[in-house]
């Protein structure tokens, strides 16, 4: 929140004027609402959204703590809050919904009442994960873009092209430039992080790799950031479910 709000990246501070149609049926249908319209050029509901969203986890943590009985409610309200904010956020547009599938997924762990429940969801959210990651890799083979050498500095040149034009002498222009030009170099950073994508396949089969992976994660959030300036910093809770995976821990989180 605090890295969003100093970085301009609230929806009020952003001041969305117009939305992009994604071709997905959930976001058919969430449009059905307006409320991505009635958002347009109207600062007092966009600033609402922001401190909704913001405010929720607080607000659930405490009615968990003093009013546990309407905690289920809390929780329910939040995942909708969160369903909202975050369609509408990446409809207007800021950056790509997967991005935000932390915000969408981990308060349905909370609904739980019992603690088996809670240890189900808990392992559903980890395997959810590890295919969220695992999968970008076979996109990658799908569509082709591992068979062709200059993929990774095309993807560059079109995620950096408005940088590259108007900062050309900042460092991270030289940069990128450079991978641009010496495409050889960047396809072996495209093939490293489809190797590490596709490497999340072991996690289905084995738990021993976990905390291995969890590092493998960071290290792929840094560098996405780095070199591609996405910063998908938002999904770093994921790595709960890596790194607290038995029993014990489970009950302590719940």
């Amino acid at each position: 929140m605090i890295y969003k709000w100093l970085n301009g990246m609230f929806l009020y501070q952003m001041q969305p004027f117009l939305f992009l149609n994604r071709m997905d049926v959930f976001t058919w249908v969430f449009m059905q609402t307006h409320l991505h319209q009635w958002l347009l050029n109207n600062r007092p509901g966009e600033i609402l959204m922001d401190a909704l969203f913001y405010a929720m986890p607080l607000i659930y943590f405490i009615i968990y703590k003093w009013k546990i009985k309407f905690s289920t409610a809390v929780c329910l309200l939040m995942l909708a809050i969160n369903w909202c904010y975050a369609e509408c956020y990446t409809l207007y547009p800021t950056n790509s919904i997967e991005g935000h599938i932390a915000w969408l997924l981990f308060p349905v762990i909370f609904l739980a009442d019992n603690e088996k429940t809670f240890r189900l969801l808990f392992e559903a959210l980890r395997y959810f994960f590890l295919f969220y990651f695992f999968s970008a890799g076979i996109w990658k083979i799908v569509q082709g873009g591992l068979f062709n050498i200059q993929q990774m500095s095309g993807v560059l040149l079109f995620q950096h092209k408005e940088m590259l034009i108007n900062s050309p002498e900042y460092w991270q222009s030289k940069l990128i430039r450079y991978l641009i030009d010496h495409y050889i170099f960047s396809y072996i950073l495209y093939l490293l992080s489809a190797l590490i994508e596709l490497s999340f396949i072991t996690g289905f089969f084995t738990k021993k790799y976990d905390r291995l992976l969890a590092a493998v994660f960071i290290l792929f959030l840094i560098m996405d950031y780095f070199i591609m300036r996405i910063p998908y910093f938002e999904v770093l809770p994921f790595l709960i479910t890596l790194l607290y995976t038995n029993n014990k821990t489970a009950r302590s989180l719940n």
